[in-house]
């Protein structure tokens, strides 16, 4: 994913919003988040 810094200035939203985004995002199990790295988009689950 692009930086927080990036997804603010492009979509025009608060940093906070792009936080709590991120943070469903993780909670649903769409993206991974490493700190220092960056975040990813997770492997689909099997079903």
């Amino acid at each position: 994913m692009i930086s927080e810094v990036r997804l603010e200035s492009e979509f025009g939203v608060a940093r906070v919003t792009i936080r709590k985004m991120t943070a469903q995002l993780r909670e649903d199990g769409l993206i991974i988040t490493t700190p220092g790295v960056g975040s990813f988009v997770a492997e689909p689950a099997e079903q």
